[in-house]
């Protein structure tokens, strides 16, 4: 599996790329809540990026702990790709698209899924530490379920009826049942008429 050196270096370069990932998901998520403070989920983004950055204080606490360096040249590459991802085209060139809120809950989302990852992974590794990883978990857990209502709530104002209009209704003569594919797999029949 490796020496303990080896061991400690790779813990020492998931931490600082976790870190990285950590310092631009804080400003993405306070950025997200400052664009939506006049929305109806105006406190719950501003209370998400509030724990994110609980969040990112309890990660640098671990690294001291276990007298890790951040990387400064990652932080700051992961800091500036985060404002670049701000420029992505979203449909309007002067105000904010209803898109960039979905896009950017949807990023969100992958993030804190990462994040609850890592502290599982650090629970496992550092069984012995002071640090309350179960109450992390929890926490990734409240701010994914959160995530998942403003999502919930965005989407269909953001595509409403454009799915309605663009995609076509499935014909009832393209429909097969899923026992009659299984059936005709089984018998080497390829379910075509």
């Amino acid at each position: 599996m490796g020496t303990a050196s080896d061991q400690a270096k790779l813990l020492r370069i998931y931490l600082e790329n976790h870190l990285a990932g950590a310092t631009a998901g804080s400003q993405r998520a306070s950025r997200l809540a400052d664009a939506e403070a006049d929305s109806p989920h105006a406190a719950v983004l501003a209370g998400f990026a509030a724990e994110v950055a609980a969040d990112l204080d309890a990660l640098t606490s671990v690294m001291q702990e276990l007298d890790v360096e951040p990387n400064r040249l990652k932080t700051g590459i992961a800091s500036v790709a985060e404002k670049l991802g701000t420029l992505k085209p979203n449909g309007r060139l002067v105000d904010r698209s209803p898109l960039s809120t979905v896009v950017e809950v949807e990023a969100m989302q992958m993030a804190v899924s990462g994040k609850r990852s890592l502290w599982e992974t650090l629970r496992t590794v550092m069984s012995s530490s002071t640090v309350d990883f179960d109450g992390l978990i929890a926490g990734a857990d409240r701010q994914l379920a959160a995530l998942a209502a403003v999502h919930a709530d965005r989407v269909p104002p953001t595509f409403g009826s454009a799915i309605a209009r663009t995609v076509p209704p499935r014909s009832p003569s393209n429909d097969v049942p899923a026992s009659d594919i299984s059936s005709s797999s089984d018998s080497g029949e390829t379910g075509q008429p």
